[in-house]
């Protein structure tokens, strides 16, 4: 019972995630569609189609952040449904901003292209990571590969919204454009991998044997795990290769 309470936590999590950014696309869309239809087309109507198109843009990126929630590597997903939500709201108000565009505004604008590059970035990391379970040498150093090259791009990207004045305009966009490249090659190729070398399947118990020590072990008040580091301890290898565990019941 107590085992199925962090999966129980993380699926409902993962449903409001998904359920508020349902609902706000939705509002979006609908205003996008109002002013669309009925309104006219100026500056208002520019901020209001900027700002669904927005929403809409965000909202994916938190569904495949979303998606690595309650899987290996899942505070990846955390930490990118968080980015992207603060940066959505970050962009909508540059969108409705209306001055003063001083010294601050430059920062502001600086945050919002760092947002942007994060938000992007690990939106394709976490759908990466989705196979981060997967046992296969080639697959699982494709995607180490994969991973460090997007690191390198967002580093690469970030750089020059920071300090555009340092870098050297022949060499660093091709450096920048090789390693993209190769980024984007790796996004490509690890899950191809993944599907042409299939995992081979892992001995697992049955879910009638599954439920048998669960219930075995609720009835002696101890967790599932409890009861079989109990069994396993009290086991000799030699009666478990003849099946000794009989005894032990």
């Amino acid at each position: 019972m107590t085992t199925l309470a962090p999966r129980t936590s993380v699926s409902r999590l993962r449903r409001i995630v998904v359920g508020v950014i349902v609902v706000a696309f939705a509002i979006a869309a609908a205003g996008g569609i109002v002013v669309l239809v009925g309104g006219e087309l100026g500056d208002t109507a520019a901020r209001v189609i900027g700002t669904t198109a927005v929403v809409g843009a965000f909202s994916v990126a938190v569904l495949c952040c979303a998606a690595l929630l309650g899987r290996t590597l899942h505070a990846v997903g955390l930490v990118g449904v968080v980015v992207s939500i603060l940066t959505g709201i970050v962009v909508i108000w540059t969108i409705w901003h209306e001055g003063p565009y001083d010294g601050a505004w430059d920062v502001v604008v600086k945050c919002a292209g760092t947002g942007i590059t994060l938000t992007a970035a690990l939106a394709l990391a976490c759908l990466l990571l989705l196979l981060a379970d997967r046992h296969r040498a080639a697959v699982r150093a494709g995607l180490v590969c994969t991973l460090a090259l997007f690191a390198i791009v967002v580093a690469m990207i970030l750089y020059p919204i920071w300090a555009s004045e340092t870098i050297d305009s022949e060499v660093y966009p091709r450096v920048l454009g090789i390693a993209a490249i190769l980024a984007a090659l790796g996004a490509v190729v690890v899950p191809v991998l993944s599907l042409l070398l299939p995992e081979t399947p892992a001995a697992s118990l049955s879910h009638s044997w599954v439920t048998r020590i669960e219930d075995e072990a609720r009835t002696r008040g101890v967790t599932p795990d409890e009861f079989v580091s109990a069994l396993l301890a009290e086991t000799p290898p030699s009666d478990t290769a003849v099946g000794g565990t009989d005894d032990h019941t």
